[in-house]
């Protein structure tokens, strides 16, 4: 019997090969899928750490007021819980080619001897090394954002191209209490520990202590880097951090400020991880909605055989011969599709690995694959296809003989006699009420997501959004010194400015540490002052609470940091000086993390009278004239020797957003999209079985009038009610996804747009945190350049 019964399914084989090489094609596509995001994710989980790790990031950063000098240096080095020491001084510049060209941000690193670089560490890619006196070197992904390189070609980077660096191109740098200054560009380096320039919209510079006294600032580092020992979390490290600065001050050294960043995490980790998880869930339920269609397949060949197996079971085939028969083949397949997609995810994912590496400016120091990625992917594509099968191959092979030869595809009585006054066509979805559950199924699984990734994406989009509507002028300088009001009472007369508003800023700490990294762009935070009589260019949405009254000298109102109520009482520092405050309101900030206060109360903590903050609304239309307006405005500004630490366009900040939620929207769209499209396959594979059960019922209808036409109706007519069944049970279930996208959801954006990964953040640890540090969901879009408000 055995020879028969595989000639048999052979034959089967030949005659239905399209439907074959569609189940095929299925688990080959999905298993490849995973088997790329898996691996990738494999490899870029140990890279990106081992990367970061390879420039020995410091744990803490304790900013003094005078130089770090050799002595204090050593005597740091000395402690025994310090496991390395070193000094450094980070400047916020700003660049530009030409006298006429806009100013971009620039973000400075000074270091005493690049050839002796302990903690966060850069290696020379391109040019001098070090750079000599004058000229700077450019982080290789800061050339493209200057305008000097691209994204493309061979340097890959954006990095200057080598007929640039021959020349020695020169750019113009200020810095806050500089003038504008022509330095050379002598070459790039390559710094893992930095956030991609692209992303963040500035460049990232390094330069000598004697560059950045001709650049007209004092030459001193007073920013100390420790790396502790036994830094096993990050509790330890604010620990440490604490005493440490404790021991300075009893030494008669006046700490500024201590700030941590995540625990050895690249500042985008989190955005990688997002983006990977979101991928490998969707590729994951890709593949088992794959494998349900492979099985749904499969029923249209065994629907067609069943009268054939009702023959062989009655010549003296076993259920667990003919059973062992089709499962062999599904087993078959899955061998053929590992075989085929284990080779495809390698080349894939090692695309993938590399592409990412570059877009997260990393060095892939081991790009190989884990054995278990592909031990993996071959029990995925051997066990997964066969146990989902099992189930058509066991209802069609238990079948009793006389069942099988008397069957007709015209489904259950119930159907037919309870439901006999419904539609045609509805009748005929429920003839196979279990059929029907399966192809709805994969039905409402594509289209709720569909639906819900396309909410998540809106709402993604109106978030960035959320700062036009809160954020009503179109420029924003950041002076280097308070001001005072009187030098800045008439910028109404300049061209182009409708209306300004003067506030007071600086940068504090929500606590006694500020969770950012060295280039003070992720998780700062600010102390701001708002006009006193009010601002009209800024009206962030009252959450809870109140906003201030005039008469408030210790009300504090939260923007972005939700971590405390209304009512807690909270501690602030600024430059070191501490005070404490009464939380009586939270606002909806997008776009920054804030303390919002008096005037009154501002000069009473800080000790400082003054203007730091400008905002402006123009009457312009276009990013050229609002350039122009910037332009008048900084002129004026430097007749007036006004130091400015940083002028920026509203939108930039609304791009910088947008360009680090676009990854995960667009992967979460796409992958959306292909579950979709495998459910509108599902639907395919469940209509060529009805119809192949109905052969002789459609004769019949033939042979009593029905025109091709009419049964081609009846067809359509009962795939658009599953359809349509299906799509009204998918934007039920979509509600609640959607729901979680504004929580569960919005972590990724959490991880994309503030990326830091500090205790207290809303996406440590992939849960939400109560501390007195910790920020709201509100606050996920917290990337507001060097601190802005």
């Amino acid at each position: 019997m055995s020879r028969p019964r595989w000639r048999k399914l052979r034959g089967d084989l030949r005659a239905a090969w399209g439907r074959v090489l569609a189940m095929q094609l299925a688990i080959v596509v999905a298993l490849a899928g995973v088997g790329t995001v898996l691996a990738a994710r494999a490899v870029l989980e140990r890279e990106i750490d081992a990367s970061y790790r390879a420039v020995h990031p410091a744990d803490a950063t304790i900013d003094i007021a005078g130089d770090v000098d050799d002595a204090l240096l050593a005597a740091v080095r000395a402690r025994p819980e310090v496991a390395d020491a070193d000094r450094r001084q980070m400047v916020r510049a700003r660049i530009k080619q030409r006298p006429e060209d806009p100013w971009q941000m620039l973000v400075l690193f000074v270091a005493d001897d690049f050839n002796a670089l302990r903690l966060n560490t850069f290696r020379p890619d391109r040019g001098a090394w070090p750079p000599p006196r004058g000229s700077i070197l450019l982080e290789r992904t800061a050339p493209a954002v200057m305008g000097l390189g691209s994204h493309t070609g061979k340097q890959g980077h954006g990095a200057l191209p080598a007929h640039a660096l021959a020349g020695g191109p020169s750019m113009i740098v200020q810095t806050p209490n500089g003038k504008p200054t022509v330095v050379t560009i002598a070459g790039t380096v390559h710094d893992a520990g930095q956030a991609p320039n692209w992303q963040e919209h500035r460049g990232t510079s390094y330069a000598t202590r004697e560059t950045l006294a001709a650049l007209g600032e004092p030459p001193i580092l007073h920013e100390l880097l420790i790396q502790f020992r036994q830094a096993d979390s990050i509790e330890h490290v604010e620990a440490s951090a604490k005493q440490l600065a404790k021991w300075l001050g009893d030494r008669g050294v006046d700490v500024h400020e201590i700030r941590v960043p995540g625990l050895r995490k690249h500042p985008h980790q989190g955005l990688m991880n997002a983006v990977q998880t979101v991928m490998l869930v969707f590729t994951l339920l890709l593949f088992v909605l794959s494998s349900i269609v492979v099985a749904t397949i499969l029923s249209t060949i065994l629907a067609r055989q069943t009268r054939d197996i009702g023959v062989m079971k009655a010549l003296g085939a076993s259920t667990g011969q003919l059973a062992g028969l089709y499962a062999t083949f599904v087993l078959g397949l899955g061998v053929i599709a590992t075989v085929i997609a284990i080779p495809l995810a390698y080349a894939a994912a090692n695309g993938m690995v590399r592409v990412i590496a570059q877009m997260m400016n990393i060095t892939l120091a081991d790009a190989s694959i884990p054995r278990w990625v592909f031990a993996t992917i071959a029990l995925l594509g051997l066990l997964v296809p066969l146990a989902l099968a099992s189930v058509p191959i066991l209802r069609a092979t238990r079948m009793t003989v006389r069942r099988s030869l008397a069957h007709s595809g015209a489904g259950s009585d119930f159907a037919r006699s309870s439901l006999s006054r419904l539609p045609i066509a509805v009748r005929n979805a429920l003839r196979r009420p279990a059929r029907l559950a399966l192809t709805m199924t994969l039905l409402v699984v594509g289209g709720s997501f569909v639906i819900a990734a396309s909410n998540f994406e809106r709402s993604l989009s109106t978030i960035s959004s959320k700062l036009g509507s809160a954020r009503h002028y179109d420029l924003e300088i950041r002076l280097q010194t308070p001001i005072a009001r009187g030098r800045l009472a008439d910028l109404a007369n300049i061209e182009g400015v409708r209306a300004y508003e003067l506030w007071a800023a600086s940068d504090a700490a929500l606590g006694d540490i500020v969770h950012t990294y060295p280039d003070g762009g992720h998780g700062s935070f600010t102390l701001t002052a708002p006009p006193s009589n009010g601002s009209s260019l800024v009206t962030f949405p009252l959450r809870a609470g109140r906003w201030l009254v005039p008469e408030d000298t210790d009300a504090v109102v939260l923007g972005g940091h939700g971590g405390a109520d209304v009512g807690d009482r909270i501690t602030l520092a600024v430059e070191g000086k501490r005070s404490t405050w009464t939380v009586v309101g939270l606002v909806e900030e997008v776009g920054g993390g804030s303390a919002f206060v008096t005037a009154r109360g501002y000069a009473k903590a800080t000790k400082i009278d003054g203007v730091t903050l400008l905002r402006f609304e123009t009457v312009s239309h276009t990013a050229d004239e609002r350039a122009t307006v910037l332009a008048r405005i900084e002129a004026t500004l430097v007749e007036r020797a006004i130091p400015v630490r940083y002028a920026m366009p509203a939108l930039l900040l609304r791009t910088i957003i947008d360009d680090h939620i676009l990854l995960v929207a667009r992967a979460v769209i796409a992958m959306a999209m292909i579950i979709a499209l495998v459910g509108l396959l599902g639907l395919g594979a469940a209509m060529a079985i009805n119809v192949a059960e109905r052969t002789r019922e459609i004769g019949i209808l033939k042979t009593i009038g029905a025109s091709n036409g009419r049964l081609l109706r009846i067809l359509l007519g009962e795939a658009v009610v599953v359809g349509a069944a299906s799509a009204f049970v998918a934007m039920a279930v979509s509600f609640p996804l959607h729901s979680s996208s504004r929580a569960g959801w919005a972590r990724p954006a959490c991880f994309l747009a503030h990326p830091s990964r500090s205790r207290g953040s809303p996406c440590s640890d992939g849960r939400c945190s109560r501390s007195s540090a910790a920020p709201s969901r509100a606050s996920f879009l917290r990337v507001a350049p060097h601190g802005s408000p």
